[in-house]
């Protein structure tokens, strides 16, 4: 690594011929070195290399969640980003002031909830370097996310507020499933599981959310489910009823459960 650089750096070593069909690689960290089917990069979107995924038991529990019937969010959402002032010193405020209202950045996105807001703007939309149309930030109900994370952190927002571009917007229109409802998917361990494993990356990409498996829920568990998301947010924390309905709905076991709960 050069110095300064905290990403994680990959070093990806290729042979120039045609692999047999059974062909395996090695992947290799500081702790440990696992064996991988090359053949199963070519099913991946795109061919990533998902390396993250180096035991015979995550494969499983991948191919186990992703066989439940489900929607995606690919043509089923509206996305925007953040605002982009061009200068954050100029039209950043770190005091409310007549005419201008709150403005929220990454750092201030929780699971399930914005924080108290601590940043205020005046919203001059022809005077900021990239502004998505307005009615994205003015939706009575929409998901504000954390770009820059390794982890899935989305906010449920029905107060219309604005964000910068390190907090992005989601507006799910997934058939027959709530807006709340998609945001406690989103915020599951099952979901936090399914990205460290298929995308580890620092970066919360629309592309790498559109792949994300959205399982059938009856209208009734639905509203058990939004009830929970608003006990979510008023307490600012995860009901432990939620993550059990959640693993409950693509139907793990135990075993499977511990799986995903060890990566944290």
């Amino acid at each position: 690594k050069f110095t300064g650089v905290f990403t994680p750096v990959i070093r990806l070593d290729l042979i120039k011929e045609t692999p047999n069909d059974d062909w395996i690689i090695d992947v290799e960290d500081n702790k440990n070195k696992n064996h991988i089917k090359q053949a199963r990069f070519i099913n991946n979107s795109q061919y990533v290399f998902d390396v993250a995924t180096t035991t015979a038991e995550d494969e499983a529990l991948l191919s186990k969640i992703y066989a439940v019937k489900h929607h995606t969010l690919a043509k089923n959402a509206q996305w925007a980003l953040g605002i982009v002032t061009g200068d954050n010193n100029k039209y950043i405020l770190q005091h409310n002031i007549a005419d201008a209202e709150p403005i929220f950045r990454g750092s201030d996105v929780l699971p399930y909830t914005l924080k108290a807001p601590s940043s205020f703007i005046k919203f001059t939309p022809h005077l900021f370097q990239q502004v998505a149309p307005e009615h994205f930030f003015r939706k009575s109900e929409k998901l504000i996310y954390k770009f820059i994370s390794k982890k899935l952190v989305f906010a449920y927002d029905n107060g219309q507020h604005l964000s910068l571009n390190s907090a992005n917007i989601l507006i799910p229109n997934i058939p027959n499933l709530s807006i709340k409802t998609v945001l406690a998917l989103l915020n599951s361990a099952v979901f936090q599981y399914l990205f460290t494993k298929k995308f580890a990356t620092h970066k919360v990409l629309r592309g790498d959310l559109e792949q994300l498996p959205f399982p059938y829920v009856s209208t009734q568990l639905q509203v058990l489910i939004d009830s929970l998301v608003d006990k979510a947010i008023m307490l600012q924390e995860t009901p432990k009823e939620l993550e059990v309905l959640i693993f409950q709905l693509f139907a793990l076991t135990p075993a499977e459960i511990a799986i995903i709960k060890s990566e944290g």
